[in-house]
């Protein structure tokens, strides 16, 4: 699992929608959950030459609210229980309020989302929270406020993770991009719009 996050991030860093976006949400990777490891592209994100502000998840609590808020270092994120999961603190070290997406005058760009299982259509099984329903629907709903296209949702994958298909709710949003060790599928028009100049793995 190790070696396939490893590419997994190398794909991502490499891609033009993470290197051309101003302002990318990324989840932290929970072991206990064998997700794929986000660690790389949260150093990237936070590294001293890095042109992008990095939004990671914050949950707010058990009826599916989460917000995604700016971190600006990987001191400002604290372990939840019961998986330890790192989440960021609701405020910067000098106590004013972290900037969240939803407040933005300019909405996300990318999302990096984690999931259950995966198709090659874009279909994304999740872990049945309703968390990234929710946010999702509130971005969406965001960007249309602002006359902006929707976040680029892409999701990281591991190979046993993509099945030949994946039932879903009338209400499931399909992501754009699915990216594994060894693949960067392309699960929509929009994907194969902004990825067009790139050498498909």
């Amino acid at each position: 699992m190790a070696a396939e996050s490893q590419k997994i991030a190398e794909h991502v860093l490499a891609s033009s929608f993470f290197q051309r976006a101003e302002r990318i949400g990324v989840y932290i990777h929970c072991a206990q959950l064998r997700e794929v490891d986000t660690r790389p592209l949260l150093r990237a994100l936070l590294s001293e030459g890095s042109q992008a502000r990095c939004y990671v998840p914050l949950v707010e609590d058990k009826d599916s609210n989460m917000r995604l808020l700016h971190l600006e270092s990987l001191d400002g994120l604290r372990k939840v229980l019961p998986f330890n999961i790192l989440e960021p603190t609701t405020s910067y070290s000098d106590g004013a309020p972290r900037e969240d997406v939803l407040h933005m005058a300019a909405p996300l760009q990318v999302l990096l989302m984690p999931g259950l299982a995966f198709d090659a259509a874009g279909r994304r099984c999740g872990r049945a929270g309703g968390y990234y329903d929710k946010l999702l629907a509130r971005l969406l709903a965001r960007a249309a406020a602002c006359g902006c296209p929707p976040p680029l949702l892409v999701a990281l994958a591991f190979e046993a993770q993509m099945l030949d298909s994946v039932p879903v709710e009338p209400h499931d949003r399909n992501v754009d991009v699915i990216i594994t060790a060894h693949s960067v599928l392309r699960c929509s028009p929009r994907a194969h719009l902004e990825l067009a100049d790139e050498q498909k793995v």
